[in-house]
């Protein structure tokens, strides 16, 4: 199981890194918030990762560049909500016919996040494509802002100590 940790962790650094040793930590800010932001092909469990790694290596202070990272996390998901709140309802019951969306399918969703929102924002973080549609999804859904913003930050602190947290502690162990 180590072994198998060690290595996913190895193809993220590998896969982030260039883009984070050529661009620093206004790479880490961008690639995180834009992710949060619903931006599903942006690599944020690689920029994190590498982060965390490239951190322990020295490249960067991890005292900057992991609340860095959270704050990127949780300010992108805001505004995914934002987007969510003034467009995602009624964008979603007047165009979501065209993509297999019916309006039975968004009454549905909107009970479950009244009822379930904040376990599934916080749980969401680590959930791929759940990290980057959380936030519409909420917004959409007309999940109150407040809980929206104390579960996602949660989620976002966590998810950032989880992965970039683990890189930095486990550099050592890391073939990179």
């Amino acid at each position: 199981m180590f072994h198998f940790f060690i290595t996913t962790m190895t193809v993220l650094i590998h896969a982030a890194s260039p883009i984070l040793k050529a661009y620093g930590l206004p790479a880490v800010f961008v690639l995180l918030f834009i992710e949060s932001a619903g931006v599903v092909f942006a690599p944020g469990e690689a920029t994190v990762v590498a982060a965390g790694f490239l951190a322990a290596k020295g490249l960067f202070p991890v005292w900057v560049v992991l609340p860095l990272a959270m704050l990127a996390a949780t300010l992108g998901g805001y505004l995914a909500y934002g987007l969510g709140e003034r467009y995602g309802h009624k964008a979603l019951l007047r165009y979501g016919r065209y993509v297999g969306i019916k309006a039975s399918m968004v009454d549905k969703v909107h009970v479950f996040f009244c009822r379930f929102g904040a376990p599934v924002v916080l749980v969401g973080r680590f959930i791929v494509p759940l990290r980057q549609l959380q936030g519409y999804m909420a917004g959409a859904s007309e999940m109150g802002f407040r809980a929206f913003a104390i579960w996602s930050a949660i989620g976002a602190v966590l998810w950032v100590a989880a992965w970039g947290g683990g890189a930095f502690l486990l550099a050592r162990h890391i073939p990179a």
